[in-house]
């Protein structure tokens, strides 16, 4: 259940986002609002006041280090390749040896 102290008459989708379209917070009131401008100057009004309430009251702070790099993804072709090289390396290490 909506708490009405910090929810201001938002309506919510199943994703649990602010519905513009069915939130009448946001429905459009031409007597009051002549213009546009107007109308945003409004809502800009009512949401400043809405973020100060929900914003914390103390700095929030990142600590840690960020995830370590993932290593390449071999490929079948890279591996098979690699694999080739070593026994060419690998066979003319005894050929050149033998001279």
């Amino acid at each position: 259940m909506a708490d009405p102290k910090v929810d201001h008459g938002f309506a919510y989708n199943e994703q649990g986002e602010i519905d513009i379209f069915l939130s009448p917070f946001y429905e459009l009131d031409w007597e009051y609002n002549v213009t546009v401008e107007r109308y945003v100057n409004r809502i800009v009004y009512c949401l400043t006041g809405t973020i100060e309430l929900q914003r914390p009251r103390t700095l929030w702070t990142l600590i840690g280090r960020p995830p370590a790099s993932s290593t390449p993804a071999s490929s079948p072709a890279t591996s098979l390749l690699g694999i080739t090289c070593l026994i060419v390396a690998s066979l003319s290490v005894p050929t050149i040896l033998l001279r």
